[in-house]
């Protein structure tokens, strides 16, 4: 290791990285990243990837997960340390559909990041780069059948400390990068009733007339086989599969390989020796197929990658789950294409929890690939595995950062108990990724403890008052929230699980001393490595109050509790688990009230009462004991010099303006009045948000 990498520390953070959002406040356009400003640029500085850096973009076509994977290179220069607010670092994402409309925004997402203290690894490696990915899930709805692929491309903006500009895909940062991907989108699941002999008229007689069964139900009491009406697949032959490879330029390897990795196996069982039979009347020579497959050195890190590659490999820090992302190379050698079966992509996952040098295998995940013409020369697809460090976790005070593997594998499933061990098509990454700061458990050890509430990390909501504090932001996206915010609505508690116990939710209002325990019946989302890759699970106490913990892959997002307290009150929450003693306790203000706003306009209840050249009149109240912020507004201008606030306004009848209009005024418009407040609203937005408009038509003057 070199004195300037173990030097990093010391590095002092330059003026225009520590300073950045003060900088900002003075001039928007102080660093040039908008050349359209009538604001002259002070320090032109664009796309810098000193500090971070977008590594890959990806989707999953069957999770719709829109996937950015970017690596934190250095050891300051983002904000604070761990026990402190650190930074973001945003990702907004667009898809280009290629249908004449350009790019569509899909939204953004944030990564909170920190300052992390210089280490080497087992192996005497710096732990840097750290790897991180943003998640979002796609919004734009586009439908694709399997005969005519639909490949979009997937565009993402990388900008430390700065959301990027919603709508502007062309947008470069300060600090990051942009990024795209051509990527696959899923081919929706086509039947035709008519064409075929199965009715289904009992199954939507009963779909109208009881809405409430499942699919499930649904098919059961009508007596139907969902299979029946599943599109059948076709595979080619493998005659006719070679005759076409071989015009592709697919080796014979390839289409075959599978058959030769069980022929290695099972040399001498009965399927192998009539796929031998099948190859040589073929005219298909085994022999230097199998030798090309066991020549390659066992512990290389990269084997054959020609049809697919691993590309990055990070941590998303807000759900915790691993991410890997794969590039298709070819437009061929995937057997098969979208209306078939096709083939799979095999990616296993390792941790080494402890820097022992010791890998700890945890699950594969499969891939579905086929044969597509792409517009260009790869398709980047990703996969997710959801990670449990429930027990690997340390005090802010001790960042914990860990080295991660993925194993690609294509058709063939990979070692399970080797993590050096390759196959011949594939490759496996080495990474470092840091895990969230938390109370360190040990395996065994149980304690009653929720650490987001309401959408919000526990820490970021004081107890005397229940409102967020500065810096509060959403633990799943990143996105911040104001400081002393409200909740309202449905408040979701998550947690750690301990599989075996149950535990209980008590619900006390501060305000009169009544109390209940949590009843509602609420449904948990799970993970499955292989199709249909979810999995659902109806969370429902028992008579004596308490849910079961479940296992974490049953429930990703470790959901322990909805409910919906109400009122205005501010409420004790406090978790129970069952034969442990103590309890967790966490105080919440509620807030289920709109804003109140009046619009009040001068003109006798008369819309047409003032002509062009007149000066509107009138008054706008607004009023919430927790407001955000309010705007004014009309056609003609404001004709006021605050025409939005982030206070209250003064007492009924509010505050007057004066609107003046020109000669030549548009003739019709309206004034309106927004106002919206903090209230966290069912644990994943921000404000209730309330407007209200009056219509005016200006006469001629006379």
């Amino acid at each position: 290791m070199s004195n300037k990498d173990s030097d990093q520390s010391s590095v002092v953070v330059p003026t225009e990285r520590a300073q950045y959002k003060e900088l900002l406040a003075k001039n928007a356009n102080y660093f040039g990243s908008f050349p359209e400003s009538k604001l002259k640029a002070v320090l032109k500085l664009s796309s810098d990837t000193s500090y971070e850096q977008l590594n890959c973009v990806g989707y999953n076509p069957d999770t719709t997960n829109m996937e950015a994977t970017f690596s934190i290179k250095r050891t300051s220069g983002y904000g604070s340390d761990l026990c402190h607010h650190g930074s973001f670092e945003f990702v907004r994402f667009y898809l280009d559909f290629h249908d004449g409309m350009g790019f569509i925004d899909q939204g953004s997402v944030a990564v909170n990041v920190h300052d992390i203290p210089y280490e080497k690894d087992c192996l005497g490696h710096s732990i840097f780069p750290i790897e991180y990915v943003a998640t979002l899930k796609k919004k734009t709805v586009k439908y694709s059948v399997c005969e005519s692929p639909l490949l979009p491309t997937l565009r993402a903006i990388l900008s430390w400390s700065m959301n990027p500009p919603a709508a502007s895909p062309n947008w470069l940062p300060t600090w990051g990068g942009r990024m795209d991907c051509d990527v696959q989108l899923k081919p929706f699941w086509k039947f035709s009733p008519i064409n075929t002999n199965i009715d289904l008229t009992k199954y939507f007689t009963l779909a109208t007339t009881s809405p409430n069964l499942t699919a499930k139900q649904l098919f059961e009491i009508a007596e139907l086989d969902v299979n029946q009406l599943m599109p059948q697949e076709v595979n080619s032959s493998l005659t006719e599969l070679l005759k076409n490879y071989d015009e592709l330029k697919v080796p014979a390897l390839r289409t075959v390989y599978k058959k030769m990795v069980n022929m290695i196996q099972y040399p001498t069982s009965e399927i192998t020796m009539l796929d031998k039979a099948m190859l040589e009347k073929l005219k298909i020579d085994i022999n230097p197929l199998i030798d090309k497959i066991i020549a390659f050195p066992i512990d290389a890190s990269k084997a054959n990658v020609d049809y697919e590659e691993l590309e990055c490999l990070g941590l998303d820090y807000a759900t915790e789950s691993l991410v890997a992302t794969i590039s298709i190379k070819k437009q061929a050698g995937y057997i098969g294409n979208l209306c078939q079966p096709g083939s799979t992509e095999y990616i296993a996952f390792w941790v080494d929890w402890d820097d022992k040098c010791s890998w700890q295998y945890i699950n594969t995940v499969k891939l579905s690939v086929h044969d597509i013409k792409m517009k260009g020369d790869h398709l980047c697809y990703s996969v997710t595995l959801p990670l449990d460090a429930t027990f690997h976790r340390r005090f802010c005070t001790s960042p914990k950062v860990i080295r991660v593997r993925a194993v690609l594998s294509w058709n063939v499933a990979p070692s399970t108990t080797n993590p050096n061990k390759l196959e011949y098509y594939g490759n496996r990454l080495d990474r470092h990724v840091q895990i969230k700061p938390g109370i360190p458990l040990h395996p065994g050890k149980v304690i009653p403890l929720f650490n987001i509430i309401g959408g919000i990390d526990v820490a970021h909501v004081d107890d005397s008052v229940g409102l967020t504090t500065a810096g509060a932001f959403f633990a799943y996206n990143g996105l911040s929230v104001p400081s002393a915010a409200p909740f309202g609505g449905v408040v979701v508690l998550n947690g750690p699980s301990f599989t075996g116990y149950r535990y209980r939710i008590k619900i006390t209002n501060l305000a009169d001393a009544t109390s209940y325990y949590a009843n509602d019946v609420f449904t948990v989302v799970g993970f499955l490595p292989f199709a249909p890759w979810v999995q659902y699970t109806t969370q429902a106490p028992d008579a004596a109050g308490y849910y079961h913990f479940l296992d974490p892959a049953k429930n990703t997002l470790n959901v322990l509790a909805r409910f919906s307290p109400g009122t205005n009150d501010k409420f004790l929450i406090s978790m129970e688990v069952d034969t442990v003693a103590g309890t967790f306790t966490k105080s919440i203000q509620m807030d289920n009230t709109y804003p109140v706003i009046q619009l009040e306009i001068d003109d006798s209840g008369d819309c047409t009462h003032y002509a062009k050249g007149d000066s509107i009149t009138g008054h706008f109240y607004v009023y919430d004991k927790h407001l955000y912020y309010w705007s004014f507004a009309s056609t003609w201008g404001t004709g006021t010099a605050d025409p939005s606030g982030t206070n209250n306004t003064v007492a009924l009848p509010g505050t007057s303006f004066t609107i003046a209009t020109a000669g030549n005024a548009y003739p019709c418009g309206n004034v309106s009045l927004y106002a919206v407040d903090k209230a966290i609203v069912n644990s994943q937005s921000v404000g209730h948000e309330v407007s209200m408009q009056y219509n005016v038509c200006l006469k001629e003057k006379k």
